[in-house]
């Protein structure tokens, strides 16, 4: 690991530490945010419903903030203190007694800061790596990422203990406190970032997008991997409360197992290559709709234990890859001789639409075979297929 670290430049750390910041806030509220909705409303489909506006947050703040950011050349560094605080303000909306539509507008607002957020991610991942050091960067980017899957799921489990147990607040009152504070943390990692300003996009980019064949072929990969986002974060955590019985216990399991992933990142992160990229999306596709068709098969605990446990070792192994293609399909399948912001945007359009899509198709689905169990089960298989339709895709 220290070894992959020498190798990144400055700007590229310090891009790092900012995802870092990120990805502890999402582990600490991720999952707890649709038990802590499914706990209060008692509603498969109104997860998933909220789940869309979240994705239609994401639209708007990525492709909405980046058409208007290339209009104006906006400094797109600035897209980090803003999402910071959007998205830390968010969490207002879920303090006291918190109505649906609260919950609503949470969401929206929140995917709305996640927009930006990757926005600007995305921006520096293109304009300051390069495609020979990017294996390296996203294998730390995701083996630290677990291992703040394991200590996010820690502290938010003391939370919930502290807030409901002790001080008598509710458990995920202090949570819902804490949680943002820590954005406040990016400040501190800016300056290395340069400015970076967008060229203004076109028609001309508009309708590439609709029209390039490589393109078209892509939206099978944009839709497996829109879908399976989507049902991850609805259909999952809402087993995971079901066989653990609380948000506390959910929160520990999360601990347990979350270092078992971390070795195997490092591990494999010195066999990984431009050339074996598809190798590990194969496998770790193939082997995930498995787990996730036996879970929809068998809806039992011990069926839940076993996704558990060889998702926990999977899900970043096939992120790795699924990362790099995806910065590479931003690079490569723009108009020729136009800036890769246009491709970026109209990319995260495309995905958009398609995890709204695919919510709404499961939403339609809970309606006519029920709730609970069923629709869970529906979720979990809606997820095998799309894993096995991502590797088609990239391929």
């Amino acid at each position: 690991m220290t070894a992959l670290w020498k190798d990144l430049r400055t700007p590229v750390r310090a891009m790092l530490y900012l995802h870092w910041i990120y990805s502890f806030v999402g582990a600490l509220t991720g999952v707890f945010i649709h038990i802590f909705f499914y706990q209060k409303f008692g509603s498969v489909s109104f997860n998933a419903l909220a789940q869309a506006l979240f994705f239609a947050g994401v639209i708007l703040g990525f492709s909405g903030c980046g058409y208007i950011a290339s209009l104006v050349r906006m400094n797109i560094k600035y897209g980090y203190p803003i999402a910071f605080f959007i998205l830390g303000g968010s969490f207002l909306l879920l303090y006291g007694a918190v109505t649906k539509a609260d919950a609503g507008w949470f969401m929206l607002l929140n995917g709305f800061g996640l927009g930006v957020y990757w926005l600007t991610l995305h921006t520096f991942e293109l304009t300051e790596t390069q495609n020979s050091e990017r294996d390296s960067y996203s294998s730390l980017l995701s083996a630290c990422d677990q291992v703040i899957e394991f200590v996010g799921p820690a502290v938010a489990t003391l939370l919930l203990v502290l807030s409901g147990d002790v001080l008598k607040w509710g458990s995920y009152t202090l949570l819902f406190i804490v949680a943002p504070v820590f954005y406040l943390l990016g400040m501190g990692f800016l300056s290395p970032i340069r400015s970076y300003r967008p060229e203004p996009m076109v028609l001309a980019d508009f309708v590439h997008a609709l029209t390039d064949h490589k393109n078209q072929l892509a939206q099978v990969y944009m839709f497996s991997g829109s879908a399976s986002y989507a049902f991850s974060k609805t259909a999952v955590p809402i087993a995971a409360l079901v066989f653990f019985g609380s948000e506390k216990n959910v929160g520990m399991w999360n601990v347990s197992f979350s270092l078992f992933s971390v070795v195997a990142l490092l591990v494999l992160a010195r066999f990984r290559e431009p050339e074996n990229r598809l190798r590990f999306l194969l496998v770790t596709s193939v082997l995930f709709a498995c787990i996730y068709a036996l879970v929809a098969a068998w809806y039992v605990f011990a069926a839940y234990l076993i996704f558990s446990f060889v998702s926990i070792i999977l899900k970043p192994l096939q992120r790795v890859s699924a990362h790099v293609i995806d910065l590479g399909t931003m690079e490569t399948l723009g108009r020729e001789g136009s800036d890769f912001f246009a491709t970026m945007v109209f990319r995260d359009i495309a995905l958009g639409v398609w995890r709204i899509v695919s919510l709404l198709l499961f939403i339609v689905l809970i309606h006519v075979f029920g709730e609970g169990e069923v629709a869970v089960r529906i979720g979990f298989l809606f997820l095998a297929g799309a894993m096995l339709l991502q590797y088609i895709g990239a391929n």
